[in-house]
């Protein structure tokens, strides 16, 4: 068959294969089972790729449906993602009818496929898997392998942020599950897969990856996830019903740099389901939990307006106004102090924050206290998620799990939001959002799966918000969180709480490394959280060197930058002033995450970041360690846009490097910014 896609499409009554200018596949339909190769680099092939369902109380897998006939469509098609073809394949199994789908396209590197499940009646699964491979018993073949490579990684994804989790580039040996999406990569040639869902509706996405010295043995990608790591420590995944249930679609692509990879992965997700809209301009400001916490005062939010005004006139701002945020502690105040807050910002051309979560009880005690703005109808033993049994599930992180679907919660939800708009806010951060996605039965019945109860959550939060402020833009940030769904908030904290130490700027680099891409795809912003200069509330004072690395991390976090320190004192106002450097504020500005040099650095952060900006490379190089450190620089590790005439100098010119590879020695916990020009003669050279 010949398409105008011009991809290369074969079939007789063995197999189908499918050839582009990137990929070659191949399905057997006997076996169920098909075999992909990309052809850029020539790594082996990929074989015995099939699938798994759960039906009833039985699980299957294409074994089951070995001699069934197979019912087969290829057509060509053309969507969002480009030119190509189609193919279906369906096969009667009793009652049900098994359907794999894979969408093909010209000069992309990477192929989609999900697996469905119909029926006349409704069926019920919380387990379906698209694509289970593994290398049969010794076999030498190797799954989703790179040529010659050096330092093979399988990268672990965590759900959310919460708990301090961190990503991970396990060494294949020692890899095990990760969440919605993975990596198998050489960190030495930067080539490799990536694989994961692109479809955030009902189910949430594991995949388990199991291998030996250097290669990987087996993989297994799924919707139907549920553990402790996904703050589910009761039963299983729901159901998910349906006279047709579908899994996730997938993503499955081979690239160059596992960088651009991840990326084309990131706005893959985008085409689904666009992202939350902004042209409001990089959020600068301040927020109050670091460096105030429980000690938050009407006085102290004054101070701190009058200290970000005297910031704006050292460049302390972007083209958008200066956000002046309360966070947890903010009912400590009155009524009345919020309002006058609110009006003091807004008289100096400023904008005000606030803090809620919508999803979880925190640190409650009093389960029959009444739920705010239900009119004294529920309290909130109703509104807290329960098992199966009845029971309400246990705390996450100190809160318990809010039902999303539940009128209580909506009543309550909505009420907050007409409040908060009314009094004029501008800006949501919201926290504890993992615990509305956990699994439990819902008040809804036709809602069976945590995912499911979230979306309706946040599309219903989202929805009174755009009511209430449609003359105004109302920015939207998710401390933690799950990573997907991504669509109801312009930024998402790229890690849990950090605060200022060294410690704190390493972890949520260790974010930065794996989970950069987060940035201008699914989130506009991918937020640092907030940055201490000085001293948090309840920590030392920090040096400069760590006041420094922060600041710099944050900068290159394509950020929403907002400070958090105690204004009321001096010495932090003035360490502020001192670190807030031009070139710094001038990136910020931008939104755009550095991208890391190096990968291979377990559940560590990378040491390097780099960013191409107006034919200007810069790089931010990072000692996190208590004692001095010499790090090594490979230019072209950096970018092939360099040669060995490139130079890189710091804003004040006191450091210059040169050649293809040079050393820059760092005092302890030291930060730098250099930056590189690339012409002809750095290219030549």
């Amino acid at each position: 068959m010949g398409t105008e896609s011009h991809l290369k499409v074969s079939k007789n009554e063995d197999e189908i294969r499918i050839e582009s200018s990137e990929i070659r596949f191949c399905y057997t339909l006997r076996q169920g089972v098909y075999a992909v190769a990309w052809l850029r680099d020539g790594n082996e092939p990929t074989e015995n790729i099939g699938f798994e369902f759960r039906y009833g109380r039985r699980y299957y897998d294409q074994e089951a449906v070995l001699g069934l006939h197979t019912d087969v469509e290829i057509k060509e098609n053309k969507d969002a993602f480009g030119t190509g073809v189609t193919l279906s394949l369906g096969r009667e199994f009793g009652e049900i009818y098994i359907r794999q789908n894979f969408w093909f396209y010209e000069d992309k590197t990477f192929y989609l496929t999900n697996l469905s499940l119909e029926g006349n009646d409704i069926i019920q699964t919380n387990y379906l898997a698209p694509l289970s491979a593994k290398v049969p018993v010794r076999s030498k073949a190797r799954l989703f392998s790179v040529k010659n490579a050096k330092d093979p990684r399988v990268l672990y994804v965590p759900f959310d942020n919460d708990m301090w989790t961190r990503f991970c580039a396990q060494r294949t040996q020692d890899c095990g599950g990760s969440y919605e999406v993975t990596a198998i990569f050489d960190d030495a040639s930067r080539h490799g897969y990536v694989i994961g869902s692109i479809e955030h509706d009902a189910w949430k996405t594991g995949i388990e990856t199991h291998g030996n010295y250097g290669f990987v043995t087996s993989v297994l990608v799924y919707g139907g996830a549920a553990s402790a790591k996904t703050r589910d420590s009761r039963g299983g995944h729901g159901n998910v019903c349906g006279k047709c249930v579908t899994s996730p679609k997938m993503f499955v692509g081979y690239y160059e740099d596992i960088r651009s990879g991840l990326t084309d992965y990131g706005n893959a997700n985008t085409i689904i389901c666009p992202p939350l809209e902004w042209d409001g301009g990089t959020p600068f400001g301040f927020n109050s939990f670091a460096g105030l916490a429980g000690r938050i005062s009407y006085a102290a939010y004054e101070k701190t307006s009058d200290v970000m005004l005297e910031l704006e006139n050292l460049g302390f701002k972007n083209r958008d106004a200066v956000y002046v945020n309360f966070d947890g502690d903010w009912f400590l105040l009155s009524d009345e102090e919020l309002r006058k807050a609110v009006e003091l910002v807004h008289k100096r051309g400023q904008k005000a924050g606030i803090y809620f979560t919508p999803f979880a009880c925190c640190w409650l005690k009093d389960f029959d206290k009444e739920v705010p703005y239900t009119n004294g109808k529920y309290v909130y033993r109703d509104i807290l998620l329960r098992d199966e049994d009845g029971n309400i599930l246990p705390t996450v992180s100190g809160s318990y799990p809010v039902d999303p679907t539940h009128p209580g919660n909506i009543m309550r939800v909505e009420g907050t939001m007409r409040y908060f708009s009314e009094l004029g806010f501008d800006y949501l951060k919201t926290d504890f959002m993992s615990h509305g996605a956990c699994e439990g039965v819902h008040y809804l019945s036709d809602i069976t799966t945590g995912i499911q109860a979230y979306n309706y959550g946040l599309s219903h939060m989202l929805g009174i918000l755009k009511e209430c402020n449609k003359e105004k833009p109302f920015f939207v940030d998710f401390s933690i969180a799950p990573i997907f769904p991504y669509q109801y908030a312009h930024a998402r904290r790229i890690s849990c709480d950090a605060f200022g130490e060294i410690e704190d700027t390493e972890y949520m680099l260790n974010a930065m490394t794996y989970g950069f891409w987060e940035n201008g795809t699914i989130y506009r912003y991918t937020d640092p959280d907030h940055v201490v200069l000085y001293q948090s509330f309840d920590k030392p004072v920090i040096s400069e060197n760590e006041a420094n690395a922060r600041l710099l991390a944050a900068v290159i976090s394509g950020t929403v930058l907002l400070l958090s320190d105690d204004y009321q004192n001096e010495e932090a106002v003035e360490r502020t002033k001192k670190m807030l450097r031009p070139e710094y504020l001038e990136l910020a500005r931008d939104g755009e995450a550095f991208w890391p040099v190096e990968m291979a650095v377990g559940d560590g952060a990378s040491s390097m970041f780099v960013r191409e900006k107006e034919n200007v490379i810069y790089l931010a190089i990072f000692n996190y360690s208590r004692g001095k450190r010499t790090i090594p620089v490979d230019v072209k590790r950096i970018s092939t846009k360099l040669g060995a005439g490139a130079l890189f100098v710091s804003a004040d010119g006191k450091r210059r490097y040169d050649g293809l590879e040079f050393e820059i020695p760092l005092e302890e916990m030291e930060a730098v910014l250099l930056s590189c020009r690339v012409d002809n003669d750095v290219a030549r050279g």
